[in-house]
């Protein structure tokens, strides 16, 4: 048991109290002693027990259990040991009852697999981690972060020693400083004969026609036979057939650049003996320099013909791509400066396809272009899109007045089939996203329901107004998937709630994925509806939703059917539904569009022809609006979307809104203006660059030119497969050259685009690209029993073998801490209204006195004799006195003889006058005499009280 304080500085607060309790102490004079010194002992005890609760007062007890956090290595050279379960639940048996354990997985990144606990079972591992890395140091600093502060704590690993990335002798280090001891179980991996192609090279940058040659790295622990195949994006470009030595090898392909444009090589190796073929392969990229392209995509056949024509007669290449045909890959786009969309929907693109564009345009520089028609722009379910972002307009109608008011109602089916679909995706979830999409689209008029139906309806959304936003799109959050499925009940009800609202046009979107009885009087219902002026359309989601009879009511009641195959595009129809149902994003008002003089294309200074109708749309703050329609709505518009650059167009190019444009002599001229100002404006850079994976780390290093000057500014935006965007700069790293790295655990494609800065503003950039074909778990690795033993030594862990080591050994003694700070400030306010009464109530003195009594000390049995000396002394003292006076009275009786006085007048004796003086003399003698008595009878009895007590 010890004490400790928190705030020991606190304590110093002792020396002026004890000040304080002196001073007043030697002030208060004319307090009788017992009340004060109550007073005195009171207040020092409650400023005693405020200091030690300012100063953090603790009690400290020794930790007796032990705290012990497995960190098991699941990556993928672990090969899923099964000795890993074996050894864990041997050494949980051998704790004692007290002791906690928890396990944590560790891959790329570590998670808590089992929680702290003092249970004896074990669970098998069931945590998911990427196994692609191991970052044994991450899971060194989670362990020690879940070993409190007063454990007596300590991590053992299990693991074959390889890292891949992270510094555990670093960690181990930390958590020694901390009192953590760290120990390691070797689980070394038997390893066969591996042969594995660690890189290809070609040159960065090409031109049409020029002969180049493609490097290629092999490594191998055994000499065999192998066959290297060499493509150019999915076509064969080469085979070889080699003879592979143990150790290191190179090989090159001899190639001529044919097609302009950005191509990616991948090389594959075959060889007679292997292990792992997962390492086999490898990727490189280059540029081959030429003319630009431009990638059309038509929502329907003719869409674009128009725009095909001006631009082959500008002599700009052009390729005209089916949608399913877009590139699956960003670095498909880089062979591309520009790319228009004529008229597409948003619900003919996957959310991927969209991604994959918008990160093209910003992040590689790549132009875009979006054309009106019936099928485009808020018409074509664009809203709240990645290529609505990168545009320079927003496709909803902000800060309109006077438009139409719309009453919508959706009727969601909830029924426990739309939990996911076949692809995994969660459907509900979905159905949520795109009903408070349409919610977004909608103005203040606007009324808005929702009803979700299983077995039943029920509302959602109480039918109005789309004031309160936020809290209409909570409640329809809060939608979840289960029960049945009934439609007509559910659409009956959706048709009572939008009669209701008052607003100039009214809407039903019904969305389901189920089927429903046959029985129902649909076509009455829908009779009832049309009557009124509400229309229905129907989505049908799924191959087992009841296709015919959605088309059936969307026919009946003038609306449109969908059918979504996949549930991502839910949202997009949505938000088409809306905007069609408002009716108000066409406008069909023939003008001639006003130039506003923004614009550097110099067609437009002619005299420009009318359009008839175009889609109404909002720009973008920044965003450079060339043409503008009487009601201030954008015709033409562009601007800057990082790298590249975008451009509206919001008529469309067949024709039929703009008939007189694509009769007009300036059309042709005017398109190949734009196009061309979409195309990337920024310099290529004049720098080398080259990448390379150093463990789960990639690196980009760039090389100035001989003679240039070291950038201002240089970064590097590294996408990955999944179009997750890092920015890293890049830092001189030796005259002329700079080098980043960045996180390359997940094997893929990365695109680098490498930008150069000056103030901010982008001056030179340059694209490049590094695969990662295989985890570097598939590596050729040196002895991990090596590695292990050397990180250990570095940290100061140790290596142990034997289950029964875990919870063995001897462990640095921690104590546990108990504040007592609160109990001294209750016992501070207990004291508290004593010292205010001893303070303010008038006791008499005796009391006072008895109080006194009880903190005096006792004398000691020599004083008391002492005092006992004292008192006979006074006693005989006061007898001597009594018979000497007595002796006295009996001389003067002697001495003076009776006198008989005579009798006067009045019958009455006269005493003498010496009789007087002798009577007053012995009065005054008593009084005299009396006064000690009195004294000595004082002391007996304050004696006599002390001893009784």
């Amino acid at each position: 048991m010890g004490i400790n304080f928190i705030q020991p500085l606190f304590l110093l607060l002792l020396l002026p109290v004890a000040y304080v309790i002196i001073s007043w102490w030697r002030h208060q004079q004319q307090m009788p002693i017992g009340r004060k010194a109550t007073i005195a002992t009171i207040r020092t005890l409650l400023f005693l027990l405020l200091v030690l609760a300012l100063a953090g007062t603790q009690l400290l007890t020794p930790v007796q259990a032990k705290t012990i956090v497995f960190v098991v290595d699941r990556s993928a050279s672990m090969k899923d040991d099964p000795r890993v379960l074996s050894f864990l639940r041997e050494a949980i048996g051998q704790k004692q009852a007290g002791d906690k354990y928890a396990v944590i997985a560790v891959g790329a990144e570590a998670a808590v697999d089992q929680p702290l606990t003092i249970r004896q079972e074990v669970q098998p591992l069931g945590v998911d981690v990427n196994r692609n890395a191991t970052n044994l140091a991450e899971g060194l600093r989670l362990a020690s972060a879940m070993i409190p502060t007063n454990a007596r704590g300590k991590v053992v690993l299990l693991t074959d020693g390889l890292e891949t990335n992270g510094d555990a002798a670093r960690q181990t280090r930390l958590a020694r400083e901390r009192g953590i001891a760290v120990e390691a179980v070797s689980l070394q991996q038997p390893h066969g004969d591996e042969v594995v192609l660690t890189s290809v090279q070609v040159p960065q940058r090409l031109y049409a026609g020029e002969e180049y040659g493609i490097t290629v790295d092999v490594e191998s622990t055994i000499a065999t036979e192998a066959t290297l195949r060499l493509y150019e994006g999915n076509r064969e470009a080469g085979q070889q057939t080699v003879q592979i030595g143990k150790g290191n090898n190179r090989f090159v392909f001899s190639q001529k650049a044919m097609q302009q444009g950005f191509h990616r090589y991948r090389v594959e190796i075959e060889p007679r003996q292997d292990t792992v073929a997962a390492n086999n392969q490898a990727t490189a990229y280059t540029q081959v320099a030429g003319a630009p392209v431009v990638l059309v995509a038509e929502g329907h056949p003719g869409a674009a013909s128009n725009l095909i024509q001006a631009l082959e007669a500008g002599n700009i290449k052009v390729e005209l791509r089916d949608l399913a045909l877009l590139p699956k890959e960003l670095e498909g786009y880089k062979q591309f400066a520009s790319i228009v969309l004529a008229d597409v929907p948003a619900t003919s693109m996957t959310d991927a396809d969209m991604e994959r564009m918008r990160t093209a345009v910003r992040d590689l520089g790549i132009g875009l272009i979006m054309t009106g028609g019936k099928d485009s722009f808020g018409m074509g379910g664009w809203f709240q899109t990645p290529i609505e972002e990168a545009l320079p307009v927003h496709m909803d109608l902000k800060g309109k007045e006077q438009l139409p008011s719309l009453g919508l109602q959706l009727v969601i089916d909830k029924s426990g089939s739309m939990s996911s679909d076949a692809r995994g995706a969660d459907k509900m979830a979905l159905a949520r996203e795109a009903a408070i999409r349409a919610t977004t689209m909608m103005n203040a008029q606007d009324h808005i329901g929702v009803i979700a139906f299983d077995d039943a309806p029920w509302d959602v959304v109480a039918p109005q107004s789309v004031t309160k936003l936020d809290e209409i799109q909570q409640q329809i959050s809060r939608i979840q998937a289960d029960g049945g499925t009934d439609i007509f009940p559910a659409l009956q009800l959706g048709y009572e709630r939008v009669k209701a609202m008052n607003t100039q046009r009214k809407h039903v979107i019904l969305l389901t994925d189920g089927q429903s009885a046959l029985d129902d009087d649909y076509e009455g219902l829908l009779q009832q509806m049309t009557a009124e002026n509400i229309t229905v359309s129907t989505v049908a989601l799924g191959d087992d939703s009841d296709r015919s009879l959605l088309e059936m009511i969307a026919e009946l009641g003038k609306g449109r059917y969908y059918f979504a195959n996949d549930a991502e595009s839910i949202p997009k129809i949505f938000s088409k539904e809306t905007a069609l149902a408002s009716r108000t994003f066409i406008v069909e008002k023939p003008q001639v569009p006003g130039y506003t003089g923004v614009g550097a294309w110099p067609t437009l200074k002619q005299t420009l022809p009318p359009v008839r109708a175009y889609i109404a749309t909002t720009p973008k703050q920044t965003a450079e609006s060339s043409l503008m329609s009487a009601d201030d709505d954008p015709i033409l518009t562009r601007w800057q979307y990082g790298l590249g650059r975008s451009v509206a167009w919001t008529s469309d190019l067949e024709g039929k809104w703009s008939p007189d444009w694509v009769a007009w002599g300036g059309n042709s001229r005017l398109w190949n203006e734009i196009v061309a100002w979409s195309f990337p404006q920024i310099t290529e850079g004049a720098w080398k660059t080259t990448t390379s994976v150093n463990g789960a780390k990639g690196n980009v290093r760039v090389t100035m030119p001989a003679g240039g000057s070291m950038p201002q500014e240089m970064e590097a935006v590294v996408l990955n497969q999944e179009m997750k965007r890092e920015v890293i700069k890049l830092k001189p790293v030796a005259p002329g050259v700079m080098e980043g790295e960045f996180e390359t655990a997940d094997p893929g494609t990365y695109m680098i685009q490498i930008s150069q800065k000056n103030q901010g503003r982008v001056m030179a950039s340059q694209t490049t690209g590094l695969t990662v074909s295989y985890s570097p778990e598939y590596r050729i690795h040196a002895d991990g029993e090596k590695e292990l033993q050397e990180w250990l030594s570095a940290g100061g862990g140790n290596q142990i073998s034997k289950p029964e080591e875990a919870f063995g050994g001897t462990l640095p003694e921690k104590w546990d801490t108990q504040s007592i700070s609160e109990w001294l400030l209750m016992l501070a306010a207990l004291l508290l209204p004593i010292d205010i009464a001893v303070r303010r109530l008038q006791l008499p003195d005796q009391w006072w006195a008895r109080l006194s009594s009880l903190w005096r000390l006792r004398k000691s049995t020599s004083a008391d004799s002492e005092q006992q000396a004292v008192l006979s002394r006074l006693g005989e003292k006061r007898s001597a006195t009594r018979r000497t006076r007595e002796e006295r009275t009996d001389d003067q009786k002697a001495v003076s003889a009776p006198l008989i006085h005579p009798v006067g007048t009045a019958g009455n004796r006269v005493k003498p006058a010496a009789v007087k003086n002798e009577q007053a003399k012995e009065k005054q003698e008593k009084q005299t005499h009396a006064q000690p008595d009195e004294t000595l009878n004082r002391l007996l009895a304050a004696k006599n009280r002390k001893k009784s007590q």
